[in-house]
């Protein structure tokens, strides 16, 4: 009999949604991005997120900016585990209201500039029909008890998801000369993830006409209870023997024994056949000496016993759970950028760095409410999330490197390349377990601008980013895939003092499969799981200049 320990959420529950960037970064924080995908050598207001050290090229005054994107993302997760009900589960993600925020006001050489968005996560998650990996206990269950009679099961499983990193920048640019800019400032991140959800109703489904659908926990408990009396009936066969032990009786055959008036024939064979039932050949017991059916008895009340508990336990995580788990925490992410402009502006390179975010998240836990997986050794419920516990949740540092080129007068070349430094994170090097990461991930954009007028332009966009995460990542609530995003767009300048920007993308994502194991030894099943997202985005944007024009 296998050992019992139900996971009801073993994934990396501290990693946000990402829509648009690195692991846990978004990068899609304006309107403007949203039609192009390339934004990291703008010298336009949204530069506050993507280049602030070319925000030198605005004119004086005051300028602000706001937008928001509508994020509806499908995460399709497949498994071939032989035993489960169903093998697709979908989950379905959205953020209809993503915003981004963006002020700066700028005074001779410097702009003083701050900002609101989502760094990370901004939406939320339903697997109305659960996940696998918490059905993959149960199901594992069928095999298991089969020939106790049971051949299938049934389950309400559900899990809701919510995960936001809000961040509030701000920082100060300067002029060093008409070619040279740079930028210092910092992000404060104030990050909440919350989860729900629930496994309740666990039951079998077993050949017994007179109980065909029993709940899981009753028929575990039923069994445990067989055993434990089973087990009082092996000890107390062991103990009838004991005057035979210490009579020095204990090298005696079955034979000898009732030769020598030790046991009655009767005894002799009711021994004999109480082994047998206990799972011993006939072959075996009759080749058994006295001591040798005492130790039998004994190491079978043993196991049972053992087996018991074990049941007991399997039969208190199979009952009905609830988990409300929030977690929270904070950290400052320093930010230092340059800017540099050639051909009289027709040609700009934006740097930016990022350093590593420190954070751990708190776990705050009603009672009873973190998913039980078991026991501590003094008898008390381990629980998968306990109440003020912490996990790193650490942000990479991001190194970002942007150029824009104005081809000709109407058309633009945007180029921007991105890398994440994820194997400096905690996260990345867990304590007690394999590494995560094998290389950084990094994303390549290219974006094309076109002014039909003074009025008009439109724009498109591409981008591929590459995960460099190896399987001990990937979970199935917490999954990195390689993407390529089509982008497609315009704005329309209504006057000097406001811009609208439309956009909308569409990010495809390369499926990945990864083989998972269930049981060990002989009974070890391998099986494949493929992890796929599909993702769509609108947005919608005004920028508002109050004072002089564009350098």
């Amino acid at each position: 009999m296998k050992k019992f320990t139900l996971i009801f959420l073993g994934i990396i529950l501290s990693a946000p949604f990402a829509f648009a960037g690195g692991l846990v970064h978004n990068t899609n924080q304006s309107a403007a991005w949203s039609r192009m995908l390339s934004r990291g050598a703008t010298t336009e207001i949204d530069g506050v997120y993507f280049n602030p050290a070319g925000l030198t090229k605005l004119g004086d005054g005051l300028h602000i900016s706001f937008s928001s994107q509508s994020i509806f993302q499908t995460q399709t997760i497949t498994s071939s585990y032989p035993y489960l009900n169903q093998s697709e589960y979908i989950g379905k993600i959205s953020a209809p209201v993503f915003p981004s925020v963006y002020l700066a006001y700028k005074t001779g050489k410097f702009v003083f500039s701050a900002s609101f968005m989502a760094i990370g996560g901004g939406g939320g998650g339903v697997f109305d029909k659960g996940l696998p990996m918490m059905e993959v206990p149960i199901a594992s269950l069928v095999p298991a008890f089969s020939s106790m009679g049971v051949t299938g099961y049934s389950a309400d499983i559900y899990v809701d998801k919510t995960s936001v990193y809000w961040g509030i920048q701000a920082g100060i640019s300067y002029e060093i000369s008409e070619n040279v800019s740079v930028f210092a400032g910092a992000r404060y991140i104030m990050a909440k993830n919350v989860y729900t959800g629930h496994i309740k109703d666990v039951r079998f489904t077993t050949t017994n006409v007179d109980n065909p659908n029993p709940r899981a926990d009753d028929f575990m408990n039923d069994i445990a209870d067989q055993a434990t009396g089973g087990a009082l009936i092996a000890t107390g066969a062991g103990s009838s023997m004991e005057p035979i032990i210490e009579g020095g009786g204990g090298a005696l055959t079955w034979d000898q024994a009732v030769a020598l008036g030790v046991l009655t024939p009767e005894q002799s064979a009711g021994l004999q056949g109480g082994l047998v039932q206990f799972g011993f050949s006939e072959d075996e017991v009759a080749a058994m000496n006295m001591a040798q059916a005492q130790g039998s008895y004994y190491g079978t009340a043993t196991y049972l016993t053992d087996q018991a508990t074990q049941l007991h336990a399997g039969a208190f995580l199979m009952g009905d759970q609830e988990g409300d788990i929030t977690q929270t925490g904070n950290g400052i992410t320093p930010i230092i950028g340059a800017n540099f402009s050639f051909m009289q502006d027709r040609l700009n390179f934006g740097l930016k760095y990022e350093f590593k975010t420190k954070m751990d998240l708190t776990n705050e836990v009603p009672e009873g409410k973190g998913f039980a997986i078991g026991y501590h050794d003094d008898g008390s419920v381990e629980y998968l999330y306990a109440n003020d516990s912490t996990v790193n949740a650490d942000l990479p540092a991001m190194f970002s490197i942007g150029m824009d080129y104005q081809l000709i007068e109407p058309l633009k070349l945007s180029l921007t390349y991105h890398t994440y430094l994820d194997k400096q994170t905690g996260w990345a090097h867990p304590e007690d377990s394999p590494n995560e990461i094998d290389n950084n991930f990094w994303e390549f954009a290219i974006g094309l601008e076109y002014d039909i007028n003074d009025e008009f332009l439109v724009s498109t966009g591409y981008l591929h980013a590459h995960t460099g995460v190896n399987q001990h990542y990937q979970s199935n609530l917490s999954f990195s895939l390689s993407t390529n995003t089509v982008a497609l767009g315009g704005a329309y300048k209504i006057n000097d003092m406001f811009k609208v920007n439309l956009g909308a993308y569409y990010v495809m994502y390369d499926k990945g499969y990864y083989t998972q194991y269930e049981g060990s030894g002989v009974n070890t099943i391998a099986y494949e799981e493929t992890y796929l997202k599909s993702t769509f985005v609108a947005a919608i944007g005004v920028d508002i200049t109050l004072g002089g024009k564009k350098k």
